[in-house]
């Protein structure tokens, strides 16, 4: 960007006040945000499926105890109490469906740190976009002012003329049309941007104050590399939701393991039991507490289940392939959103170097064909026709720099490698300080 971009919008006043910038706004978003708190919670939730799944691979212990009151007729004692303990210690030896649980569980951390990772770049995403959206209200109302302002003092100047004879009545008609469709243009943009500031309250979670505006020389920054099919083979490799789906194959392909696995293959345990019983009725036995310890193997085998497990392990088969599929069909979708949004990096470059020279250059001609209405070589509606088609490029001009921005993030998300270092980098191209802005009344300062 040049420093055309001052003349084309606002005049700076000495007065400054600090402002709210995007990395602040990231910030609250991060710690207020319900959507991303909630995809957070749920990533540290999904990484104790790991040592839940671990668990059926190692030892366990359990401890059973019972007391029971006796009642005998006849005998003696009439009543007596036996209780006792035993310990259990159980050790798989051969558990293969529970060796793919866990591996399963891996897989299913691993897909919900894409799923995270997908939250935090629609966070950054979802801040940028909301932010630079209410930037470009501002703008735009701006823009609608200074174009109101200027058709008012058309108007004057017109209504003036015409009172001592020097103008027609269609001029003051024609004049007082364009002047009330600004005024409509500026309640539009008004309620664009209480709209866009209660999207913002949206993501961050509470009202922001005044925000910081772009520098007048923030630069225009290709894609590096500049190159289509480098983005495109990077997205196929990091691009978070293609990640999710991989993800989501390699979980139901395990899935197919662990039912093969468990429903076909026997499975084996050591188990170990210290057992101690006592009563009180000492006529009974020689000894009222019997100590006992034993050790085992224990097989089991689920040979036949009215053919449950043959069902279960072919609906696993058909949700691998359709996992497959859905992997197929975004692998698709990747490589054509990261290359549309490359282009689109590359043409809102274009647009904004060509809008801000039309900006430039419909001011100057403005500013000739007003001249040449004064002296009768040009008509009013020459005039109105060009501050209409001002005001269209710099809307279009202001809606150009913003677009450039977000699909510069928006690129980096398909491709996956969006970050909070990007907010940050796109934050030094923010003022530190908000002008106080002079509206002129030509519309083109």
């Amino acid at each position: 960007m040049t420093k055309a971009k001052a003349a084309l919008m606002i005049i700076v006043s000495p007065s400054l006040f600090a402002s709210t910038n995007l990395a602040t706004v990231y910030q609250q978003a991060v710690q207020n945000n319900g959507t991303y708190l909630a995809a957070q919670a749920t990533y540290n939730a999904a990484d104790y499926g790991i040592p839940i799944a671990r668990a059926a691979l190692l030892p366990s212990l359990t401890l059973a105890a019972n007391t029971t009151k006796n009642k005998q007729s006849p005998g003696t004692p009439a009543s007596y109490n036996s209780h006792g303990y035993s310990l259990t210690l159980t050790q798989p030896l051969l558990a293969i469906g529970s060796w793919y649980s866990y591996t399963q569980a891996e897989a299913t951390y691993k897909q919900a740190a894409a799923t995270y990772a997908a939250a935090q770049q629609t966070l950054i995403m979802n801040a940028a976009t909301a932010y630079f959206n209410v930037l470009e209200a501002q703008d735009q109302l701006q823009y609608a002012e200074a174009n109101q302002d200027a058709l008012a003092e058309q108007l004057r100047q017109v209504s003036a003329q015409y009172k001592v004879g020097l103008k027609a009545m269609t001029d003051v008609q024609a004049t007082r049309a364009s002047y009330e469709s600004a005024v409509a243009s500026t309640i539009a943009a008004q309620n664009s941007l209480s709209d866009a500031k209660e999207n913002l309250v949206v993501v961050t979670g509470q009202n922001e104050g005044a925000l910081a505006p772009l520098k007048q020389n923030f630069p225009l920054v290709h894609p590096n590399p500049l190159n289509a099919g480098a983005w495109v083979n990077y997205g196929l490799k990091n691009n978070v939701n293609l990640q999710y789906q991989q993800f989501q194959a390699e979980i139901n392909r395990l899935q197919i393991k662990v039912d093969t696995t468990t429903d076909f293959l026997p499975t084996v345990n050591a188990v170990g039991t210290y057992n101690v019983a006592e009563n009180s009725n000492s006529s009974l036995v020689t000894n009222n507490k019997i100590t006992t310890k034993s050790g085992a193997l224990a097989l089991n085998f689920n040979i036949f289940n009215g053919f449950g497990n043959y069902a279960t392990v072919k609906q696993d088969r058909y949700t691998y392939q359709a996992a497959q599929a859905n992997v197929v069909q975004t692998q698709r979708t990747t490589a054509t959103n990261v290359q549309q949004a490359y282009l689109n990096v590359l043409s809102d470059i274009s647009q904004v170097e060509a809008l801000q020279q039309a900006v430039i250059s419909g001011a100057a001609s403005l500013k000739s064909i007003r001249a040449g209405y004064l002296v009768g070589v040009r008509t009013i509606v020459d005039v109105l026709t060009q501050q209409s088609n001002l005001f269209n490029s710099q809307q279009q001009y202001a809606q150009a720099i913003y677009s450039y921005i977000t699909d510069s993030l928006n690129l980096k998300e398909q491709a996956g490698s969006l970050n909070p270092q990007d907010i940050a980098a796109i934050n030094t191209w923010l003022a530190a300080t908000t002008p106080t802005v002079a509206k002129t009344k030509s519309g083109t300062t």
